[in-house]
């Protein structure tokens, strides 16, 4: 058994795995982005802040987002593809989906490389989802692996914690970052992607709203400005942190179930909950392809 020497930084690559002291990231290579950093009331995103961001649309209708966390699968809500699309469709390196090429500005030759589809091969959703208030969780395969660039990066997932250390940050964490191409005030689809920043708020304050059973499987956030709206769902919810002297940017939920009127808190699914149930389909997809 390794030992865990104070003040002294051990890694090491299990797979396709990276042991960060005592956190142990999906993949090794996510939360790195370029640049630092209509969800109503949000703000424009950086160009390639994001680019695990997920476009995922059929016969180019969109319909909702999602996070790329491998090489080859997608993290989204359930609801968003039950019933199962017929021609589900990823983009990846996506901003503004009205052009081609995204540019930082119109007199700027600070460009984006055009984004790039991907085909959805198989959907997992987790065995006990029936509804948005439950396991609303999916993960999606896609039919060729992903070349990593700079607009299209994997975010961190952590996917086990040998001190309770990361479910302590997350639970204790004032607020967390959103992004997605949901209605605005203005628009039902934001053309643009939009970022807010969300308090988080006590799971019993949801539960009031939502009339739900809102537990330790769920995130709840929002505040008086922002709030994830329709078409935010399955987009991920997110913080910059230090995992024993490495910033990533770690997601730690994902948008499911908020008040039909986009005013209010959201209650997001708590991929805290899930990480086994990530870890385990993805290594029983790959089981099952060979």
């Amino acid at each position: 058994m390794m030992k865990y020497i104070p003040c002294l930084l051990i890694s090491l690559i299990i797979g396709s795995q990276l042991f960060y002291g005592l956190a142990l990231l999906l993949d090794p290579e996510c939360g790195k982005r370029q640049f630092q950093l209509r969800i109503v009331d949000g703000v424009n995103a950086e160009l390639n802040s994001t680019p695990w961001m997920v476009f995922l649309h059929n016969y180019l209708q969109f319909l909702c987002g999602g996070s790329l966390i491998t090489r080859e699968f997608v993290l989204t809500a359930a609801h968003c593809v039950m019933p199962i699309p017929k021609n589900l469709t990823a983009r990846l390196g996506e901003y503004d989906w009205r052009r081609e090429i995204d540019c930082k500005s119109e007199h700027t030759h600070t460009c984006a490389p055009k984004y790039e589809e991907y085909m959805v091969s198989r959907i997992y959703t987790h065995a006990s989802y029936r509804s948005a208030g439950a396991y609303d969780i999916a993960l999606l395969k896609l039919h060729k692996p992903v070349e990593y660039t700079d607009a299209i990066r994997p975010i961190c997932l952590v996917t086990h914690n040998y001190d309770n250390q990361w479910y302590s940050i997350v639970n204790s964490a004032k607020e967390f970052n959103v992004t997605g191409w949901g209605a605005t005030k203005t628009v039902p689809v934001s053309h643009i992607l939009q970022t807010a920043r969300l308090t988080q708020i006590d799971r019993g304050v949801c539960h009031d709203q939502h009339r739900f059973s809102v537990d330790h499987t769920h995130i709840c956030a929002g505040n008086s400005n922002s709030f994830p709206c329709i078409g935010d769902s399955g987009s991920p919810l997110g913080m910059e942190v230090q995992l024993n002297g490495r910033n990533v940017y770690a997601q730690v939920g994902l948008v499911s179930r908020g008040d039909k009127s986009c005013n209010g808190v959201t209650v997001f699914t708590n991929i805290l909950s899930f990480t086994e149930w990530i870890t385990n389909t993805i290594s029983y997809d790959g089981k099952y392809m060979s």
